[in-house]
């Protein structure tokens, strides 16, 4: 064995974003990393990894992700593809989607749950209502 010897190349590090309490930012955010919210995140569509929203932030827009964690407030849909978990603080108004989901008590949850395995969506796909489930919500 050579003492210079090729080593296996070290593994990229995942990102860790945080947006702070005084940020706000508008528009989609795409990441293969972690992101905390404990500002204001206003979208479309947010990606990522694992989402951890804190007791004050909040999120408008729909996520996908591996993993959402909400102490805060999210209004849109989530589709996590591992694990949903809502913390006693927080509220969240839209459909969720995931393979698990621990719900606290005291947690405020407004939609519809599909608790399973799903196939993650094709790149660039996201969640959006067909007319029927625009006329149904609009009604409530």
């Amino acid at each position: 064995m050579s003492l210079f010897a090729r080593r296996a190349p070290l593994p990229e590090p995942t990102g860790y974003s945080v947006i702070d309490e005084q940020l706000v930012i508008r528009g989609e955010i795409t990441t293969e990393g972690t992101i905390r919210v404990d500002g204001r995140l206003e979208g479309r569509l947010h990606r990522a990894d694992t989402l951890i929203v804190g007791a004050n932030g909040v999120v408008t827009g729909d996520i996908e992700a591996r993993e959402v964690n909400v102490a805060g407030t999210i209004e849109g849909n989530i589709v996590a593809d591992a694990r949903v978990e809502i913390q006693s603080s927080a509220s969240v108004r839209g459909d969720i989607r995931s393979a698990t989901l621990l719900l606290h008590e005291g947690s405020t949850l407004n939609g519809h749950v599909v608790i399973g395995r799903h196939e993650a969506p094709a790149a660039g796909r996201h969640l959006e209502l067909t007319s029927t489930e625009r006329a149904a919500a609009a009604t409530k």
